[in-house]
């Protein structure tokens, strides 16, 4: 038997069943335990049996508990036993028949349909497995929204938490508040909104893919649309508390209970006078969501919603320091902000990250939370977000800590990988590979952008301005030579000690022939929550600050001629948008997934590829790296290179 503990599981129900493409992963064969190790999140224990099941589509269902789970995750458990005749499948409830049926429907798409035989028996290490979309920001249409649950379903997600007011719009129609959805409550995608049928219908389609909607008005903080809306000036105003008991019980009246047993209230960043309400106003809307038959969830830190019969609400944690108490249940979103990653560095946080990095016992701690925030406008194609939020491979990635059991954090790789030749190394090879093989053979015709290639190939030489090497054999498509963290102080895991100087990368690149690839490549990083300050470059620059340099074979490579070249970043608070505020500018190519890869010219033989950084001046805040990942394709659906050869050391000559 297979004992995994880490990792797997999906299907994408509009998708195309379709072979694996390319010979760059190995193929599968003989008992088909390889697919049983590309399953996506990896479940607990596999016990291959040799020989390729006749007939999938042979099933059948047997209700019966499955040993091992805790009683509040049995009814999540299944066993997938798959015989050369058909399938059982035994789980005491549809939950765990439906990821006994994902994973199911995986392996027929990881093997071209050779189903291996075997035996499969999982279960979820959290109840609740959730994304959060911010919709009050910027408006996504009900066609993204369901693209979105689809690949959820697909990878045993459970939880849409669906954020739908913000400064810039009241997202959900009110009938007993129409003057919500006026046109000058809106900042952004004016008057666009769901109305009450659109939000029962998107209830409706989770449910039916096993996913709960835990929908969020937030209160009393980014609350200017609420205000503008309604004419009222201050969030203190007596009305306000009866108003927004009245609109929970609206929302309430869409959806049972059962249906939608949480209530999420933000409450969180109220910063401004106008946004300060009486102790009173917050357990008053708790109160209200229990009387509706819900539980109350709060963002934490954000204000107490402890009522006067000491009932907490649910905590979801989004900072670090916070120490929820013992006898509290809580949501977990801490690093899992995925809109501040980019397409290399993202999977550094999914294979690495471990869910609640503090103490509290395990039925309370209710499961992880993915976050996906986008301050900055998008415009009116607002599907774009799917892309520069890097949503479909989020997804895929974060499966991993959703589902399955992790001993430990390992945060010392979330800027700087395990060395090649070591057992963490190979564990992160083997967990690219398997989000490969997903993007590859198992999302399928999703209609999701999915920009993710390997890096584990690469290999890189670190040295600063002096030509003093600080580190060799570097595998990873994004160097942080030094980050910032929250204190001011450098993290350990950076390759320079000090904020200055140079950081030089390069590489030898080996082709068996002369030929134009297309790479990523890209130095400043914008999270999408909030993270232009540093503004944009100006043209023929590759950063903000000047010097950077790009050499391939001692040829310049020149950047990108960016589509807004030179913004400033204009200090204001969020409910006051200017027409000049980077934020009012939607994201075009700044970031290098977002724009098609730069040409790179390669003879035949090896190849030298220098990466020149100085650090930025005047930049306190500032991650310190340089990006360069070779890929073919096109920007939304890159692949890997084929027939590419790495190393760190000038090579001898051919």
């Amino acid at each position: 038997m297979i004992r995994f503990g880490q990792a797997g599981a999906g299907l994408v129900s509009r998708c195309l069943l379709i072979a694996c493409v390319g010979a760059v992963l190995p193929a599968f064969a003989g008992d088909g335990a390889a697919a049983f190790e590309n399953l996506q999140p990896l479940p607990r224990q596999v016990a291959p049996a040799g020989g390729v099941c006749a007939n999938p589509a042979n099933v059948t269902v047997m209700r019966a508990a499955i040993d091992g789970p805790r009683a509040d995750l049995a009814a999540e458990a299944y066993r997938l036993r798959i015989a050369q005749d058909g399938v059982t499948i035994t789980a005491s409830d549809p939950r765990g028949e439906r990821y006994a049926r994902v994973t199911l429907r995986q392996l027929e798409r990881l093997t071209g349909g050779r189903v291996p035989c075997g035996t499969v028996t999982d279960w979820p290490e959290y109840r609740w497995r959730g994304l959060m979309h911010d919709c009050g920001r910027n408006f996504l249409s009900l066609d993204s929204v369901r693209k979105t649950l689809d690949l959820m379903a697909a990878y045993k997600y459970n939880l849409f938490h669906w954020h739908l007011t913000e400064y810039y719009g009241w997202r959900l129609e009110s009938k007993k508040y129409p003057m919500l959805q006026a046109p000058w409550a809106f900042r952004r995608q004016m008057s666009r909104f769901y109305t009450q049928k659109e939000f029962r219908e998107i209830v409706d389609y989770a449910a039916a893919r096993g996913i709960t909607v835990m929908p969020e008005l937030d209160v009393p903080g980014h609350s200017l649309a609420f205000r503008r809306g309604l004419g009222i000036e201050h969030m203190a105003e007596a009305r306000v508390k009866q108003i927004v008991c009245d609109l929970i019980d609206e929302l309430c009246s869409l959806a049972t209970p059962e249906e939608m047993p949480f209530i999420h209230l933000g409450t969180d960043e109220a910063r401004t006078p106008w946004e300060m309400v009486p102790d009173s106003f917050c357990p008053a809307w708790a109160a209200q969501v229990r009387k509706n038959g819900r539980e109350p969830v709060g963002w934490t830190p954000g204000k107490p919603m402890i009522g006067e019969d000491g009932l907490k609400s649910v905590k979801m944690i989004w900072h670090a320091g916070l120490q929820p108490d013992v006898d509290e249940r809580a949501f977990d979103t801490v690093r899992f902000y995925f809109g501040g990653y980019d397409a290399v560095d993202l999977i550094y946080s999914a294979a690495f990250t471990k869910p609640f990095r503090y103490e509290l016992p395990a039925a309370q701690k209710l499961g992880p939370v993915i976050c996906s925030w986008h301050d900055d406008m998008v415009g009116e194609d607002t599907s774009r977000i799917l892309l520069n939020n890097l949503f479909g491979p989020a997804i895929v990635m974060y499966a991993s800590p959703m589902w399955e059991p992790r001993d430990r954090d390992r945060s010392e790789y979330l800027t700087k990988l395990p060395r090649p030749g070591t057992a963490e190394h190979e564990r992160f090879r083997r967990f690219e590979n398997r989000i490969a093989l997903h993007r590859d053979c198992v999302i399928g015709d999703i209609g999701m952008p999915f920009a993710f290639v390997r890096q584990g190939d690469l290999r890189w030489r670190i040295s600063d301005g002096k030509g003093r090497v600080v580190a060799n054999d570097v595998a990873q498509g994004t160097v942080c030579f030094w980050r910032w963290d929250r204190n001011g102080t450098n993290q350990t895991n950076s390759y320079f000690n000090a904020k200055t100087g140079v950081g030089v990368m390069e590489t030898w690149i080996r082709s068996a022939t002369a030929r134009t690839i297309g790479a990523w490549i890209g130095f400043t990083h914008y999270g999408r929550s909030g993270g232009r300050s540093r503004g944009t470059p100006e043209l023929g620059e590759w950063e903000v600050s000047k010097g950077v340099s790009v050499e391939v074979n001692g040829a310049r490579i020149a950047p990108p001629r960016w589509e807004c070249p030179g913004l400033k970043y204009v200090m204001r608070h969020p409910e006051e948008p200017t027409s000049n505020n980077i934020a009012e500018q939607p994201f075009t190519n700044e970031e290098f997934w977002m724009r098609e890869p730069t040409s790179i010219a390669l003879h035949a033989g090896w190849n030298h590829v220098k990466i020149t950084v100085p650090h930025p001046r005047n930049a306190w805040n500032y991650n310190w790296c340089g990006t360069f990942v070779p890929v073919s394709g096109t920007s939304e659906h890159p692949r890997e290179v084929e027939g590419l050869e790495y190393s760190s050391s000038p090579p001898s000559a051919d």
